[in-house]
């Protein structure tokens, strides 16, 4: 049965019944179109199967694999026909490519360390990044139905890792590993990065024998660093890191309608093309139909990375510079200045942007001691204006959202990131109409008929409401309820961006359940299938928050915990959050209200700074980690630092409460050492003091309790250290910087206790945390010094950190 077919007697705007009545189904707004399927049967285990393709030439793994994305490749069929039908997208796709343009597609790759390079297996980009097999379905879809080459594709990322990931490879393997091979995931005996290797190789095994376009060809352009302008490319299917610009000739400054942050944009030309007055830079550069496929996570400074997100921050490049002075390596967008800049740090990601000094890399202050801010439109601006840019280029672009696993908890490669099977692709010509059906059903678990209910009553913007843990007071103790929220009653992005120009909020959908073989539909903007004349909501049972948006994200918890705390030992949290964070007084904290002191520019230039640490010299993995976790504690209190900077004072208000959050949910109760009669865990929440030891503890020492004291901790850091370059890696087992034996802290302990002489190092902490209950540490010493606070000496004191 073709697919078109598929939907039987249902078109868009029949009458179904629901459980709110006999209505129309949504057919007004922008079409997405989508398909649900067994995640299952999608991309799960593909890591673990390309191991054993990699380590050992396994071919029922790779047949596998390949099955997994020929399941994929259906998936995207139902959508993509589906969108066709809505939109005729083919028709100027086609038209596109025929006049010249690459089909480019920018997948979503904040950290490729999917392929780990030194075992093969997962790495911890292997959650968060677009799966390498959704680009691989989708370039073949697009080859074999809308008979585009290979060649006339392209594949292109501006990841803030990318060169970081090229730097530690290069170092690992003893040769140059470029950026490009790091997309690749493959240089010669080299493996680590992405994965695009194997896209190529799986289209080449479903290319029709008659073809002339080989996917291979340009691996080895990607392996050696070999360049091409897409319009020279030939008959090469070419990566391209669209970060690299320092050579001017590859980037062009374009302008930015209404420009919010900017008004204007250097921008990678592979992407808007050349120069429209410059026949030969139109050869060079003939432009692109942009395929955007963004994984759907939940983000740490924002609400969700989607389409917007991959596009709005994702095409900034890192290595563009700030003037034309060959010997100058400040960065337009990016930071640090050195040769492999990171974090977009400079782009706007909050409303207040504080100047930074860029000697002390610390944030500058006035003659009143008041931090040096300009007020910018955050966020939203900065994705804006980028967006707007590209549009006004007249680039068309579809939008495919990895959906298939949805990310939960954080969306970069830290290890705590969590999938959600949700099974889901979705494809679109509107980032704003796609995101907001996302972010409608990651934020609803109830019925439709129960929020609409709530929302008249109540007053609300939306119905699209999910159920979170409400703290209230019971007795001596904070306890958890349940209640409801929604991230979406205080985000304005989607109303933003359609203001720009960008889309538009109202949407319908379109598809296909492949699960349940019924179409796919919404009504009032709530997504559900149909089957016969009935509509059945879809609703995910999951909470999706992100820790570190969690004061935004998770609002109703946060402050209800701090209201009972309030009421229940006369504390004044909340009141410390409201003037914190609610800049107009209402009440409620917006997305939008991030805090008055410009915490994320110095917070990526902390990070950035890091990673350039660990990437230079001896040992440089333990002083760039030290470097990136003490900062932000150091600059929480005015008395930890010489000069009485407190810019992460308000973010560690929500880290606290965070943390308390957490400690709600552990398994056994506890008697509160700071509150008399209060118990903590089980569903009872810690008091505040209790919680801030234990969340400075924790970063301190890995653990509040001595059994998990941890290496990876700022003590730990310290120890391992002073062992590998004092003590020849006694107790961490190497001198090697990248191994150290997890219970070396306990080893060392208990060396002590049998009369061992200490290390020569010496951790400097505040008073009231020199104690892990009745362990008191070695090498830890309680200062009231500012200079000395949140430091570490080694060799009797010839190395401070």
């Amino acid at each position: 049965m073709n697919n078109l077919e598929k939907t039987g007697s249902y078109t868009k705007g029949d009458r179904v019944d629901a459980e709110i009545g006999n209505k129309k189904t949504d057919s007004q707004g922008s079409a997405v179109c989508g398909a649900k399927m067994d995640a299952a049967q999608a991309y799960a285990h593909i890591p673990q199967l390309l191991k054993k393709v990699i380590d050992d030439g396994d071919v029922e793994a790779w047949q596998s694999i390949v099955k997994r994305i020929d399941y994929i490749y259906q998936q995207v069929d139902y959508s993509l026909v589906s969108l066709d039908k809505e939109t005729d997208f083919i028709q100027t796709v086609k038209s596109e490519v025929q006049s010249g343009k690459k089909l480019l597609f920018k997948p979503n790759l904040v950290g490729p360390q999917v392929i780990d390079h030194i075992t093969h297996g997962e790495g911890l980009g292997a959650p968060i990044c677009t799966d390498w097999s959704v680009i691989a379905a989708l370039m073949r879809w697009f080859h074999d139905e809308l008979d585009i080459d290979y060649h006339q594709m392209a594949l292109g990322e501006a990841s803030t890792s990318s060169l970081l990931m090229a730097t530690i490879g290069s170092q690992y393997a003893g040769r140059t590993i470029t950026s490009e091979a790091i997309f690749e995931g493959r240089s010669g005996d080299f493996y680590g990065g992405w994965g695009f290797y194997f896209v190529r190789q799986y289209l080449k095994e479903h290319h029709p024998a008659s073809h002339t376009d080989d996917p291979l060809n340009g691996y080895e352009d990607s392996v050696v660093g070999n360049y091409f302008p897409p319009g020279k490319a030939g008959n090469r299917l070419m990566i391209y890191d669209l970060n690299k610009l320092k050579d001017p000739t590859r980037g062009r400054t374009v302008p930015v309608p209404e420009g919010a942050n900017y008004s204007e944009i250097t921008l990678h030309k592979l992407i808007i093309g050349g120069d429209p007055e410059n026949a030969e830079d139109l050869t060079f550069y003939p432009g692109c139909v942009l395929i955007n496929v963004p994984k759907m996570k939940i983000h740490a400074q924002d609400l969700l990375t989607n389409a917007i997100k991959n596009l709005g921050i994702g095409l900034y490049p890192t290595q563009c510079p700030s003037s034309t002075d060959p010997e100058n390596k400040s960065w337009k967008y990016a930071m640090p200045s050195s040769d492999t800049p990171s974090y977009k740090g400079k782009l706007p990601h909050m409303p207040w942007v504080v100047e930074i000094d860029e000697k002390t890399s610390l944030p500058k202050k006035d003659e009143k001691g008041e931090y040096i801010l300009t007020k910018t439109r955050g966020m939203p601006g900065t994705q804006a204006d980028v967006i707007r840019a590209v549009q006004e280029e007249g680039v068309f672009m579809v939008h495919i959202s990895d959906s298939i696993d949805m990310i939960n908890l954080n969306h970069n490669p830290e290890g705590i990131a969590v999938r959600i099977p949700e099974g889901y692709i979705w494809s679109s010509l509107d980032c704003v109409a796609l995101d907001q059906l996302c972010a409608n059903y990651c934020f609803k678990t109830i019925p439709m008929s129960q929020g609409m209910e709530l929302k008249e009553k109540n007053n609300w913007n939306t119905e699209f409401v999910h159920q979170v843990p409400v703290a209230t007071i019971e007795g001596k103790n904070i306890v958890t309820i349940e209640g409801l929220d929604s991230p979406l009653f205080r985000y304005n992005l989607y109303s933003y961006g359609e203001k720009r120009g960008m889309g538009q909020q109202h949407y319908y959908v379109t598809g296909w359940d492949s699960v349940t073989g019924t179409p796919l539909a919404s009504l009032d903007g709530h997504l559900g299938r149909i089957e016969k004349t009935r509509f059945i909501e879809l609703i995910t049972g999951n909470m999706y928050y992100n820790p570190s948006c969690m004061l935004w994200d998770m609002q109703k918890t946060l402050l209800s915990y701090a209201e009972a705390h309030d009421k229940l030992t006369g504390s004044s949290i909340y009141q410390d959050f409201m003037e914190g964070f609610d800049e107009n007084g209402d009440g409620v904290i917006d997305y939008d209200e991030t805090g008055t002191k410009g915490f994320d520019t110095h917070l990526f230039l902390i990070m950035s700074d890091a990673l350039d640490i660990q990437l230079s010299g001896n040992y440089g993995m333990l002083k760039g980690n030290f470097y990136n976790a003490v900062n932000t504690g150091k600059h929480s209190n005015k008395k930890w630092n010489p000069d009485g900077h407190d810019f992460a004072r308000e973010i560690t208000l929500m880290s606290i409460a965070n943390h308390a959050y957490e400690m709600s949910k552990n398994e056994t109760m506890n008697p509160d050492p700071f509150v008399s009669g209060m118990e903590w865990g089980q569903g009872r929440w810690p008091s505040w003091e209790f919680a801030k030891w234990a969340m400075y503890s924790s970063m301190l020492y890995g653990a509040p309790s001595p059994e998990q004291v941890s290496i990876n901790s700022l003590y730990g850091l310290a120890f391992c250290y002073a062992d590998k370059t004092e003590n020849n890696g006694k107790y961490t087992g190497s001198v090697d910087q990248m191994k150290s034996d997890p219970q070396a802290l306990h080893s060392y302990f208990l060396a002590l206790d049998t009369g061992a002489d200490p290390l020569s190092f010496t951790f400097y902490v505040p008073s009231g945390y020199r104690n892990l209950g009745d362990l008191n540490l070695p090498n830890v010493e309680e200062t009231s010094d500012p200079e000395k606070i949140l430091t570490a000496e080694f060799n009797h004191g010839k190395e401070k950190w």
